[in-house]
């Protein structure tokens, strides 16, 4: 019977994969005029997890709209690993930075990536950059190498916000008047704010929405707010008015 020995302390499936070898059997212990055979015989290395994952990309920069909604995808990450099968498994993490509360990262098993989902709405004026750490672990860890070295990497992450034109806001969604039926037409009877969110802090203009003012008993100075009556009011005919104000940006 014939053993066939490694020669070298450590094969590398990595580097080698297989080896093809030719073994000669003679008889007459090998003596001249003795006779002999051979046969080949192939030996393929069998992966361990013996390599950790690597980020081939130690930085991404992304970017998304201010506008995105909840549940998008900002991004994808990948870490490379050479070895094979469920050693090749891995599990992206979201490490403690600055916007760890505004992301989050799953792991896509079939690709092996780790996207980056939106948690939390973002705000270009509030902060324009986020910096993330993410991680990358092999699942399945062979514990004869678990000492020998750390079996997971690390990346950053920089998600750029973009700007988008919001509308303006209202200080007050719901504004409750009182007035004086026998209130002189032109006074004024209070006034509302709706401001800029952006950057550039546009001028506002107000208009009436006249659907809900067919008798246009109200009107809405378009600089200031201020709202004013333009006709007698009559409680018993009609106790309250329910009127909507719009606000929009100067030049739309």
């Amino acid at each position: 019977m014939g053993i066939i020995r490694t020669a070298v302390a450590n094969l590398d499936r990595e580097k080698k994969d297989h080896y093809v070898l030719v073994i000669q059997a003679k008889d007459m212990a090998g003596q001249l005029g003795g006779l002999s055979g051979s046969t080949t015989v192939t030996i393929t290395i069998t992966d361990i997890n013996d390599n950790p994952p690597r980020f081939n990309q130690k930085l991404y920069q992304l970017s998304m709209p201010e506008s995105a909604a909840i549940g998008t995808t900002v991004g994808k990450v990948k870490a490379e690993d050479v070895d094979l099968g469920q050693n090749s498994e891995m599990t992206y993490t979201l490490k403690e930075e600055d916007g760890s509360d505004k992301f989050s990262v799953i792991t896509d098993t079939e690709a092996q990536e780790g996207i980056i989902i939106l948690r939390k709405p973002l705000d270009f004026e509030t902060k324009r950059t986020h910096s993330l750490l993410l991680e990358a672990v092999n699942k399945h860890v062979d514990p004869q190498f678990e000492n020998l070295r750390s079996f997971k990497d690390w990346t950053s992450v920089r998600v750029m916000v973009k700007d988008v034109n919001e509308p303006p806001e209202f200080i007050s969604q719901t504004n409750v008047i009182d007035v004086q039926e026998d209130a002189h037409v032109g006074s004024v009877i209070g006034s509302i704010t709706a401001r800029d969110p952006d950057l550039t802090n546009s001028p506002i203009r107000y208009t009436i929405d006249r659907n809900t003012d067919l008798e246009r008993i109200f009107n809405v100075d378009a600089n200031t707010g201020d709202i004013t009556i333009a006709k007698r009011l009559d409680r018993e005919t009609a106790g309250w008015h329910n009127i909507t104000v719009i606000a929009m940006e100067a030049g739309w």
